[in-house]
């Protein structure tokens, strides 16, 4: 069973996957269409922006989780 921190930390994650993946695969195709090596374009912009959006959230979501949280208390 995972800790509160722990299930913090991997939703944090689990959201950058799915964000980061779904984001790169749009502006690919946006940018370059379906064509040949879209799969090798698609895997390079997902490493990059899961990298990159990764400690960003780690950084941001904490604080407007607390945020959010105050709105409804």
């Amino acid at each position: 069973m995972l800790s509160r921190r722990g299930a913090n930390a991997l939703f944090i994650v689990l959201m950058c996957v799915v964000m980061s993946g779904a984001m790169s695969l749009a502006m690919t195709i946006v940018a370059s269409g379906l064509s040949a090596g879209l799969l090798w374009r698609w895997s390079r912009a997902w490493a990059i922006g899961f990298l990159i959006a990764t400690p960003i959230a780690f950084l941001v979501v904490p604080p407007l989780r607390r945020f959010c949280d105050s709105l409804v208390k």
